[in-house]
């Protein structure tokens, strides 16, 4: 395994003494020529980790329908952008749905892409070659004025974070050093203020020896987006919970993770550039921080729920084998499957919600849908 990043990163220490967590993970997933998203395929079986696109096309079928149901609702421009596409398998399922099932829809369709690897933008436009025309790649500083539905699907995730530890009740900043021959924490004062201003407004206490994971480019992000949308629904789908959960006390380790081959591990300064690094979302940020861009909150719900809501039981009826209907089962199984740590934000701006919405419904005939259709 070549150790080429590994060796930037010791260097790149040494001359600076240390540098925040934040740093090195940015480092080891985005470093132009070696970072892990700029030169692997992480997805599926060959790759690190197993995301709900990769479980069944019905998770992209079934947000299709959600989408398309929610512009009509609200009477949205026909406009989807996808932030952070992956490999580009749930635009493509998604789009597929489009032209086999809601030919109008999707003729008026405009579907928007934005990924920082140029690596998986060459693999997303391999994929979607059938659907040439139809797709538009930009960067997020190019976003403007944007209505629609603006999503993304295990983005914010991926977003760098700072280690902070509670020791004997002051809050430290964990930093990177390297000390005797080899890279570990070490901690000092925050280094930006951005962080104790996060404390104060999320009001997070942590235990003596907790571990907090602090993601400030998912502040900085929803804030600019929040600003970029004109007209529409922002829907953040991930991992993680609010911040009254993510911060509790049981949770002394923090959540940044490591996975390689499907393996999970604690090894953060080993495989650099091979293995992903990520941190469970803390979406009261998301909430509180996407306030002040005029981001309302619609809902905040499992995955499980919010794909009832968008018809995934349709799925269920019309999948060909046991082996299809297993796996569509997998997403909306409250555990065991992807629904047990996953979550959707739903927000909005400039747009009145009505109280019959797709995504508003909360009634006991879904949970009676659900054990009906599970039989």
């Amino acid at each position: 395994m070549d150790t080429t990043l590994k060796e930037y990163v010791i260097e790149l220490v040494k001359e600076k003494g240390k540098i925040t967590f934040a740093e090195f993970m940015e480092i080891a997933l985005y470093h132009p020529k070696y970072g892990y998203y700029q030169k692997e395929n992480p997805f599926g079986m060959q790759g690190s980790f197993y995301t709900s696109v990769d479980a069944s096309e019905s998770f992209g079928r079934t947000l299709a329908k959600g989408f398309e149901r929610a512009i009509k609702e609200l009477d949205l421009a026909p406009m989807l952008c996808e932030m952070g596409a992956g490999s580009g398998m749930l635009a493509n399922d998604i789009l597929n749905y489009y032209k086999s099932e809601s030919d109008k829809f999707y003729n008026d369709l405009k579907y928007i892409i934005i990924e920082k690897s140029k690596y998986l933008i060459e693999m997303q436009k391999e994929l979607l070659s059938k659907h040439q025309g139809k797709v538009e790649w930009i960067s997020f500083d190019e976003l403007d004025n944007f209505e629609g539905i603006f999503f993304s699907n295990e983005l914010v995730d991926a977003f760098p974070v700072h280690r902070v530890i509670n020791i004997n009740g002051n809050l430290k900043e964990l930093y990177v050093i390297y000390y005797d021959n080899k890279l570990q924490y070490y901690p000092e004062e925050f280094s930006t203020a951005d962080l104790k201003e996060y404390f104060e407004r999320l009001c997070i206490k942590l235990v003596d020896k907790q571990i907090a994971d602090i993601n400030l480019d998912a502040v900085k992000w929803i804030k600019s987006l929040g600003r970029k949308v004109d007209k529409g629904l922002v829907i953040t789908i991930d991992y993680g919970f609010d911040a009254k959960n993510l911060y509790a006390p049981f949770r002394m380790d923090g959540t940044v993770t490591c996975y390689f081959k499907h393996t999970q591990n604690n090894d953060f300064f080993e495989r650099i550039g091979y293995q992903d690094i990520t941190a469970f979302v803390d979406f009261s940020a998301l909430m509180e921080y996407g306030k002040e861009a005029g981001l309302n909150v619609v809902n905040f719900e499992p995955q499980w729920v919010f794909l009832l809501q968008s018809g995934i039981l349709d799925e269920i009826k019309k999948a060909k084998s046991d082996l299809h209907r297993a796996r569509v089962k997998s997403l909306i199984i409250p555990e065991g499957g992807f629904g047990t740590n996953f979550n959707v934000l739903i927000q909005s701006k400039n747009v009145d919600i009505p109280d019959n919405f797709v995504y508003n419904i909360k009634s006991y005939k879904i949970f009676d849908k659900l054990s009906k259709n599970l039989m």
